[in-house]
């Protein structure tokens, strides 16, 4: 077997990390069919590594463009302090986005509405405590952790891992997978960009996000970043590792 060696190019990258290069080339050899730009966007995620290893505390949680996944772990205690109430139009309990959040939330929602959509937030901010309870809700004594944890890991965050913690995800209208076929979905996957908010989860990218796809979560990130990533077609965990990771 040919020595698989990175084409000098793919130095000059700005998010080449030349103290993995060992991690790289050993995760080319397992993972042939990637090109050099997947693999170095691959293992600076951690992707070379089992999903909830390698695990990173965040310190810098109120960041707009805080990258919470299953390597990168919000405080325990972390609450934004600019959480708002949502406008009860779009609102279907007492949801809370942070400020800014809101404000394009509400923004997109109206936008929706000329447009004879009706959408409406269904969950928001969680706590850590919150989220704790979501992923355990479904336990039983019957089955080992292990066993829990590998299918609830599909659907559900662990608690610090979960973007609803914060303030600026949110689900709409529905839970189900069927929603991208609404007129809602529809129209969220054609326009949320305009409003700063992304598909957090698509269709296809479940081996980088870890989740199985979700049309109704979606992420604010503001409107340039927003749109960025849509023309791009890309993760946001992608798009931060390529650019964003340097300047933050």
């Amino acid at each position: 077997m040919t020595e698989q060696r990175i084409p000098a190019e793919f130095y000059s990258l700005p998010y080449f990390d030349s103290f993995k290069i060992p991690r790289y080339l050993n995760f080319k050899r397992k993972q042939e069919q990637l090109s050099w730009e997947e693999i170095i966007t691959y293992v600076n995620l951690n992707l070379d590594y089992p999903f909830y290893e390698m695990i990173r505390e965040i310190s810098n949680p109120d960041n707009l463009t805080v990258l919470v996944n299953k390597y990168n772990r919000l405080p325990m205690n972390y609450i934004p302090q600019d959480l708002e109430s949502i406008h009860p139009d779009f609102n279907s309990g007492e949801f809370k986005l942070r400020q800014e959040a809101r404000v394009a939330f509400e923004k997109m929602g109206r936008a929706a509405g000329q447009d004879g959509i009706m959408i409406q937030a269904i969950s928001t901010f969680r706590s850590f405590d919150y989220q704790e309870e979501v992923y355990f809700r479904k336990k039983s004594p019957e089955i080992s952790m292990e066993e829990y944890r590998k299918e609830r890991d599909r659907v559900s965050a662990r608690p610090g891992h979960s973007e609803h913690q914060t303030g600026l995800a949110v689900d709409i209208n529905d839970l189900e997978q069927s929603f991208e076929q609404t007129p809602a979905g529809k129209w969220l996957a054609a326009n949320s960009y305009h409003f700063g908010y992304i598909l957090r989860y698509p269709k296809g990218k479940e081996y980088i996000t870890g989740y199985d796809y979700e049309p109704w979560h979606f992420r604010y990130l503001g409107p340039k970043l927003a749109t960025e990533i849509h023309k791009l077609r890309i993760t946001f965990d992608e798009y931060y590792i390529r650019y964003l990771s340097q300047i933050l």
